[in-house]
């Protein structure tokens, strides 16, 4: 009877010990080709298609995803600039589209904080930006961006981590 029941026990807790060790779905352990979460891929959906309609110089699809209040702020300016200008004076129109990488989102409430890396053409010195971009979750807008250039290029990581 005492050994059926230590057994028993034992039992538990290594169920209880491997099911705590694991991670949740859609966080990268390191391991590589873990899958994206919901509102990652949700918003890497969203800043891909604002990044491709700004590189193609596509106003009229960028207007609707902005707050009427929007605003960017760069690590280059004392002043934001508002509207469509605002968040156009960062990618490059006419050139390769820009790359949405290592992207990462914070939700509080009705506001998502969305980070990445945005990778510019034509590749140089200054072709990457991060950014971190602040969502009106329910009304699906876009309220302020704030970009700024790493002060050493980042390289983009050899295998999927569920952010890209």
């Amino acid at each position: 009877m005492r050994r059926s029941l230590l057994a028993i026990v034992v039992y538990a807790l290594t169920l209880a010990a491997s099911a705590q060790s694991r991670l949740p779905p859609g966080v990268d352990g390191g391991t590589g080709g873990a899958m994206a979460t919901r509102s990652v891929s949700h918003y890497l959906d969203l800043e891909r298609a604002l990044a491709d309609a700004l590189q193609e110089g596509r106003r009229d699809s960028v207007a609707p995803m902005l707050a009427p209040d929007f605003e960017a702020r760069s690590a280059q300016a004392l002043d934001s600039v508002a509207g469509i200008d605002g968040i156009a004076a960062n990618v490059l129109t006419g050139s390769a589209a820009p790359q949405v990488r290592d992207l990462a989102v914070r939700e509080l409430g009705d506001v998502a904080i969305v980070s990445f890396f945005l990778d510019r053409a034509p590749r140089g010195p200054h072709a990457t930006l991060y950014v971190v971009d602040v969502w009106q979750q329910q009304a699906g807008k876009l309220t302020a961006r704030y970009v700024s250039e790493p002060v050493r290029p980042v390289a983009a990581p050899a295998h999927p981590r569920g952010r890209e």
